[in-house]
């Protein structure tokens, strides 16, 4: 799968961070100030009310270092710095909007044209920089600044930000301190602790053996997590875009990784699914055998799954009450919570659960993997594997300190096990020189999209139980198990503002003030294609994946649908979901089919229609061909003894379904059968 056009350089992160960074010149200050006000002025809506939304009131301009100070990789910086100085000139506007003048010296009228121009454009690339400016704007001015608890936007979209502070409660786990250069022995060490990592850690570690997991990012429990989104974005997660930046693909990277942070979806394989393994990885039995469903029903046990603690919101209830309308089937959503409360506070819990009834592995595998002797440690980024005679011995890792210097660790032992996720787990097996054609290949990224319904009753979108109820009707477009699955989801400022889209400033603030009355149906693609990751000796890994016509035509079906789902539920208006939304009122007897084909006329493609993904998998996928696969059935890596793979980059193909319970089984059996030979004689 390759992408439109070459890409520019990565701008792998934004907008997540904060800190110092010297670099951005008056002239980029002044250019950013400029597209800010564009996107942000101080008059927007058509009767002239000020809704004191002004970027310059706001001070985005002067946030942006503190922005660009976080984000991954000195090459993002360069290329927001580039984009800023090619939009700041004369040759720049012409080549961008086709105006011989920078972008500051346009008029308000003149600016809003031409960022228009740049957000519809034909050329990819021209589409990225305003794509890439539009999320930054958005970001700054949905967040509040560093050290503050409270942004004015919110006022005027009635958010109510955090509920109170965190709670005054101990931690539960406690990590090793590694403040000097040092070189341990263990059984096993596992690199990463979310579903895939932290369930190895606790089964090897019952299973008596020495365990040691190094976790890249921070330690953070219930009386960490402010509730915050930009702290949130910092400490809990890795964000990364793909190598078009069409697609944002968000990853947990703290102790419990993604499970810390996830909705607490916990679907089981499908049947149909599991099926599917076995027979593109060449196995019998593998997956559709008892060692896999007794894993299954392992974790969904110590995570405590049920369905009955998915009390609907008013974005589910919605949902159901769309699909029912059309004769269309909603399900009840299984969760792993024990005493979630189900009301308004819940509706936060993608940024750590207070109440500590979201059964991460942060609250149970990692608890039961230190119980039993397991030493963990944080903010250890591996950075190369150890072989001798071809055989996995150990780990090269780097540990930071909390005063930001870096200090060795090398970790050695009988076996070692990566679960750093499908967007990382083949590049360090790459940088680590693991030959294989199929490592980093057929990566697969359940990616979203969806479609935004505005009602005459309040929705208050951000709170509530994440996901309750779930549509499952479109599922099997192909005959062949493609196609989409419908959910919903608290949405906070932030996804609210750069998932809108944007089509002028008036229309952005009636959209803004009207926030408590909107509710999203998330279109996810179960997707035939694949794409590929790829580490670089210089610079960030390159993660490139763009859908290909086929799956197209199955996301435009979803969009389709979702919004014949809303309109049966009673909206007023429904939004596409892209950076120049389509709409849609219904009520205006308008048919359906007008308002699809202003979707077909913004394009499914990057920087057209709004991707996101939460579910990377597939980029070191098991099987019995080492030529078509990265690990056997035992989760060896082929041709390297003692390395395994145990997380969600070893799925042969897509599962369709929020992959947490798949990635946790694959785990769970991979772990035992290691253990089982760790423990042999000789």
């Amino acid at each position: 799968m390759q992408s439109e056009a070459p890409p520019p350089p990565s701008f792998g992160t934004f907008p997540f961070g904060v800190g110092g960074l010297r670099g951005f010149g008056a002239a980029e200050l002044r250019t950013f100030a400029a597209v800010a006000e564009t996107l942000l002025p101080g008059t927007q809506l058509e009767d002239g009310q000020d809704l004191g939304l002004s970027a310059r009131r706001l001070g985005l301009a002067s946030r942006l270092t503190g922005l660009a100070a976080g984000l991954p990789h000195e090459t993002d910086r360069v290329a927001l710095r580039a984009m800023l100085l090619l939009l700041g000139s004369r040759a720049g506007g012409l080549a961008l909007h086709g105006t011989a003048r920078a972008f500051e010296d346009l008029g308000p009228t003149e600016a809003e044209a031409a960022f228009r121009a740049m957000s519809s454009s034909p050329r990819l690339k021209i589409r990225q920089v305003a794509v890439t400016l539009r999320r930054v704007v958005a970001t700054l001015a949905a967040t509040a600044r560093p050290g503050e608890r409270h942004t004015p936007v919110w006022d005027v979209m009635g958010y109510p930000g955090p509920l109170g502070p965190p709670p005054d409660e101990p931690r539960r786990l406690s990590p090793v301190t590694v403040d000097r250069p040092s070189t341990w022995t263990c059984d096993v060490v596992v690199i990463g602790s979310g579903a895939g990592g932290g369930v190895a850690a606790a089964v090897l570690a019952e299973a008596g053996l020495d365990v040691v997991v190094l976790e890249r990012g921070e330690h953070r429990e219930a009386a960490d997590f402010s509730h915050l989104q930009h702290e949130a974005d910092r400490d809990l997660y890795a964000t990364r875009l793909t190598a078009d930046l069409g697609t944002a693909v968000f990853t947990g990277q703290c102790l419990g990784g993604g499970t810390v942070v996830n909705y607490a979806t916990s679907l089981p394989t499908p049947a149909e699914v599991r099926a599917e393994w076995d027979r593109e990885a060449g196995f019998s039995g593998v997956f559709e055998g008892a060692e896999y469903q007794r894993s299954l029903d392992a974790v969904s046990a110590r995570l405590g799954v049920t369905c009955e603690q998915s009390e609907p919101w008013a974005r589910d209830r919605l949902l159901e009450a769309g699909m029912n309308a059309l004769g269309w089937r909603a399900e009840v959503l299984p969760r792993n919570v024990r005493g979630c409360p189900q009301d308004e506070r819940c509706g936060y819990c993608n940024f750590g659960c207070r109440l500590g009834a979201k059964q991460s592995t942060l609250r149970t595998w990692l608890e039961d993997a230190s119980d039993a002797g397991a030493r963990l440690v944080v903010r250890a980024e591996a950075e190369q594997l150890v072989l001798e005679g071809g055989r996995a011995v150990g780990v090269r890792a780097k540990v930071r300190k909390p005063s930001g210097k870096t200090v060795p660790l090398s970790v050695f032992g009988r076996a070692v096990v990566v679960a750093c996720g499908a967007m990382f787990t083949p590049v360090l097996l790459q940088r680590s020189r693991i030959a294989g054609g199929a490592i980093g290949r057929y990566l697969r990224l359940h990616p979203v999209t969806g479609v935004w319904g505005r009602f005459e009753q309040r929705t208050d979108p951000w709170g509530g139980v994440m996901q309750a109820r779930l549509g499952a009707q479109f599922a099997d477009l192909d005959g062949r198990g493609h196609g989409v699955r419908f959910e919903s989801g608290a949405i906070h400022p932030v996804e609210f503002l750069q998932m809108q889209g944007w089509a002028g400033a008036a229309d952005h603030a009636r959209v803004l003030r009207s926030y408590r009355h909107w509710a999203p149906i998330a279109v996810l693609l179960r997707e035939r294609g694949w794409g590929t990751v790829r580490a670089r000796k210089v610079g960030p890994p390159v993660w490139d994946y763009a859908l290909d016509a086929y799956d197209v035509r199955h996301v435009r079906q979803g969009v389709q649908r979702a919004a014949q789902a809303l309109a049966a539920a009673g909206a007023r208006e429904v939004r596409s979901v892209q950076h120049v939304p389509a709409v849609w009122r219904p009520a205006a007897g308008e048919p359906l089919g007008s308002f699809m084909g202003r979707v077909d006329a913004g394009g499914f493609g990057a920087c057209q229609t709004i991707y996101g993904s939460y579910h990377p998998t597939g980029s070191a996928r098991m099987g019995s061909d080492p030529r078509l696969s990265a690990v056997d059935e035992e989760n060896q890596v082929h041709g390297v003894p003692g390395l395994f793979v145990l997380d969600g980059s070893c799925f042969p193909t897509a599962s369709g379904v929020n992959p947490m319970l798949s990635i946790e089984a694959i785990a769970h059996r991979g772990a035992r059968a290691l253990a089982a030979r760790l423990s042999r004689p000789g």
